[in-house]
């Protein structure tokens, strides 16, 4: 089957890890797909190495972000740009290695056994899910971050905040990128919440999240917090609209 595929890497100090990642993401030789690389301008030279792999592969793609910066505002950027272009499927995904590539087979599968299918999620949460490398804090917080996206926004997936999905063009062109107000790391609950406030089918298929190995992490109690706070806020939000 013939059909352009997208994977979005929003990137933020990612300088050990993309060329890799890029590499073997293109190592899968899936026809038709492309890479996008959002970056937020990295103070630690992302965008340079970027650059480069656009210059040597024709099947990678740049964005060079302008302020402010945010994980939301990168990805609702990457976003509507693959809207623009029209791609069939589009991914999203960490570029730290926590989501691996192996599993970009795993989520375009189901799209070959069901055309009316719009959304499937890496899951950590279905049977064959699992998680590797983190500390009891980490599944704590995970856990709990999880049951209060369901709560808060009523979403029904059983991984409501994993980043690894991939969107079909019917939902890319069906959700109001332009409305959304995420700026940090909460822009995927909120996608997902227009996902299901839309006639739009999803699925999910089990991944192995991996712990990052180069770079330093994101998450601290800060980030937590400040999900928390974004949360509560696109709540508000829509039940003012």
């Amino acid at each position: 089957m013939s059909r352009s595929i997208l994977v979005i890497l929003p990137t933020y100090n990612e300088r050990e890890n993309l060329k890799k990642l890029v590499h073997e993401i293109r190592d899968l030789k899936i026809e038709g797909l492309e890479i996008l690389v959002v970056d937020d301008q990295s103070p630690d030279g992302t965008w340079a190495v970027a650059d480069q792999l656009a210059s040597d592969f024709k099947d990678v793609h740049v964005i060079h972000r302008k302020p402010p910066r945010g994980r939301g505002l990168a990805g609702i950027e990457g976003f509507i740009w693959a809207r623009d272009q029209g791609y069939d499927l589009t991914f999203e995904m960490d570029a730290d290695f926590s989501h691996p590539p192996r599993f970009i087979p795993d989520l375009l599968a189901p799209f070959d056994e069901d055309s009316g299918l719009d959304l499937v999620i890496g899951s950590r949460y279905v049977p064959g899910g699992k998680i590797e490398g983190w500390p009891m804090w980490r599944h704590w917080n995970s856990a709990v971050a999880n049951r209060m996206a369901k709560t808060v926004l009523g979403l029904s997936p059983k991984d409501c905040t994993s980043g690894y999905r991939c969107f079909s063009k019917r939902a890319l062109a069906a959700l109001a990128w332009e409305k959304m107000i995420a700026t940090g790391p909460v822009i995927v609950e909120e996608i997902l919440y227009h996902f299901e406030q839309s006639d739009l089918q999803f699925t999910e298929v089990p991944i192995t999240f991996v712990e990052r190995v180069e770079g330093v992490s994101k998450v601290n109690v800060g980030t937590i917090l400040r999900w928390i706070k974004e949360l509560g806020r696109i709540k508000k939000n829509y039940r003012n609209a």
